[in-house]
């Protein structure tokens, strides 16, 4: 009797560890789950809001800047140092919803500056991000210097830079949907070169002395943004990981592009404007004011405009690196000029008209966002299928 009674007070005391493990292990999975679900929905509304900022704010600028070609006095050209200032000079205006955050969340440091990174090598990170900056902003000028089709054509081999800089810098693998909606992007730019010249004087004459120098310069130009770009997303990535070690926060804030664009911002305004002074471009503003067609108000409007605009431009494209990647913000850019285009048409028809090309270049660049959408709702599920299974 009592050899048989051993095993039956066994039994259930192995039924009773047992289903405790069970019922904590079905308890947790939900919660998992839920937070996991959040995450999802909060960065499928970043991508969307930073979307609708990068196109929206280069929309606007292009068309001031349109608006300011089609005014000013054509015997004059504007200073090699005014535009590069415009896309950064607009900075304060990031400062105020910054320090709100601040203000809400009742933090003392520096986001960026958090999780014990070392100082030494986010000074010579920053540093170098400002030398690209600058030369991004310089370089790019020169689409004021040449025709904007052949400009057009050169800058959209900022994709293929930027594919060869993210596969070798930020170690990004490419699968046939990537490719495609690279192609797709680099047609849609390839189309807008058959369009008015959006936001660029038309020069009748294009010299061969300055012929291969503007093309070498507009090569560097779409050099410098597509390294821009990658080497955002390794600074991005490095903060990332902090954050995730830290035991206060388990994801990075927004607020982390805030700082870094204001920063960047903040350091290329004070080598423009000190350049300007040197060079004393600054004589010719108030000539330039002076002279514009429109007036002096509509002047000082069309530079501010423009300003404002190419800051929601930056906090759109460096949200998207900041999101998802160095290639999909490059995307967005290039499929906005088509957008550009066509808004082109509808303020400045005396100009222009709608044409097939416009369409294709529409259709390419819709089917290459399309592209990269699948691709990243793939991934999620991909990763929500590794996580339940």
């Amino acid at each position: 009797m009592m050899g048989h009674n051993q095993p039956i007070q066994s039994n259930p005391q192995e039924q009773f560890v047992q289903i405790p493990l069970n019922i904590e292990h079905r308890l947790t999975t939900p919660i998992s789950l839920t937070s996991e679900s959040n995450q999802r929905r909060n960065k499928w509304v970043t991508i969307i809001i930073c979307t609708i900022l990068a196109v929206t704010g280069q929309c606007i600028a292009r068309l001031l800047e349109n608006y300011y070609f089609l005014h000013r006095n054509l015997s004059r050209h504007r200073g090699i140092l005014t535009q590069p200032l415009l896309q950064v000079v607009g900075f304060p205006i990031l400062i105020f919803p910054f320090l709100l955050h601040f203000l809400i969340k009742k933090q003392k440091q520096l986001l960026i500056f958090s999780g014990g990174t070392s100082f030494k090598q986010l000074a010579i990170t920053y540093s170098c991000l400002c030398i690209y900056m600058f030369c991004q902003a310089f370089f790019f000028n020169v689409r004021n210097q040449i025709p904007f089709r052949v400009f057009t054509l050169i800058y959209t081999t900022q994709l293929l830079f930027t594919l060869i800089l993210s596969t070798c810098y930020n170690k990004i693998k490419f699968n046939r949907w990537m490719i495609i909606s690279l192609i797709l992007a680099v047609l849609a730019g390839a189309f807008t070169l058959y369009t008015f010249s959006a936001g660029s004087p038309i020069y009748d004459s294009w010299t061969k002395s300055n012929k291969w120098g503007t093309i070498y310069v507009a090569l560097c130009a779409a050099a410098f943004f597509s390294f821009l770009l990658c080497v955002i997303r390794q600074v991005f990535e490095e903060v990332i990981s902090i954050c995730n070690t830290s035991t206060n926060r388990k994801q990075p804030s927004f607020v982390v592009v805030l700082e870094l664009i204001i920063f960047l911002s903040l350091v290329t305004t004070i080598i423009l404007v000190a350049a300007i002074l040197i060079s004393g471009e600054h004589h010719n503003m108030k000539k330039e004011m002076d002279r514009f067609t429109k007036g002096e108000i509509a002047y000082v409007r069309t530079m501010v405009g423009q300003a404002v605009a190419w800051q929601i431009y930056w906090v759109g494209i460096v949200g998207l690196v900041f999101a998802v990647s160095a290639v999909f913000s490059n995307v967005i850019s290039v499929c906005t000029w088509p957008i550009v285009s066509l808004l082109v048409v509808c303020f400045y028809d005396k100009y222009d008209h709608f044409d097939v090309f416009r369409g294709i270049a529409l259709g390419a660049a819709a089917l290459s966002v399309a592209c990269y959408i699948y691709i990243i709702h793939k991934e999620k599920s991909d990763g929500d299928d590794q996580s339940t299974s």
